[in-house]
């Protein structure tokens, strides 16, 4: 009865031992961002509801294809269905693999009312999971409701992990 027990013992020892000489993938490691535009944009944009990691004004987060930088400009118009924000290529290795980056947005005061729930907020910071190494990206801010539109400065930061990797500011003005 011994027998099976100790051959058992020797193969899982095998085992172990040729998993340690095996070499591992390396994780996903961001080294940089190269921004390629920073203003206002059009976009085709999904909202859905903001999930654990993902705290902002209005409960939801936008997922934003087919955009087009209408301005270079950080003065940005306080209107209804305004978008603007950072656009960058994701740097780092290995390609194509998937991070998670957060964008970071500070508002100017008295902050963002939500009249729904009467939270008022003065930073957001929204984890946007499975974007690509390699990759042109973009982190934004739209104005669904007027009631939104703060005007002043506006602070985007990209965040990864426990890494600042870009920081602009835009000027939102009143409508």
């Amino acid at each position: 009865m011994r027998l099976p027990l100790v051959v058992f013992s020797l193969l899982t020892a095998a085992a172990t031992a040729a998993a340690a000489q095996m070499p591992t993938a390396a994780a996903p490691a961001v080294t940089s961002i190269t921004v390629t535009s920073a203003g206002t944009y059009t976009a085709q944009t999904t909202s859905t509801p903001a999930r654990s990691g993902q705290q902002t004004p209005t409960g939801t987060v936008g997922t934003a294809a087919d955009w087009h930088f209408l301005s270079d400009s950080t003065d940005v118009p306080g209107k209804a269905g305004t978008q603007f924000g950072i656009e960058f290529r994701l740097e780092g290795t290995p390609a194509g693999d998937p991070v998670t980056l957060y964008a970071a947005f500070t508002f100017p005061p008295p902050g963002i009312r939500n009249p729904n729930t009467g939270e008022v907020m003065h930073a957001a910071k929204i984890a946007f999971p499975n974007l690509k190494i390699g990759t042109l990206c973009l982190l934004g801010y739209g104005f669904d409701n007027a009631w939104e539109i703060v005007p002043g400065v506006w602070t985007e930061q990209i965040w990864y992990q426990d890494r600042m990797l870009a920081e602009r500011s835009f000027t939102v003005s009143k409508e």
